[in-house]
């Protein structure tokens, strides 16, 4: 992932969290996650998140082929790969 990816992403979930600049970022070897918001994205930002690159890494749909997308699920985080 590219930095302004990473850093644009960031930017949309922000305002989605009643404490902007609280910890709720964290990593685990080449993942970033980014807990659940307090509030659900809009539609269009969902849509911009997953044009970046960012995706949900607990949104799986049972029987479809890789790569298929979940629908979003506002009780879930977001995730991006280095």
């Amino acid at each position: 992932m590219k930095m302004k990816n990473f850093v644009d992403g960031l930017n949309i979930l922000r305002p989605y969290f009643d404490d902007p600049d609280g910890y709720h970022i964290g990593s685990e070897h080449d993942q970033f996650y980014v807990y659940q918001t307090n509030h659900p994205l809009t539609p269009e930002d969902v849509a911009k998140m997953r044009a970046l690159g960012w995706f949900q890494p607990d949104a799986r749909i049972p029987d479809e082929p890789e790569g298929a997308e979940a629908p979003y699920n506002p009780e879930d985080g977001w995730s991006a790969y280095t």
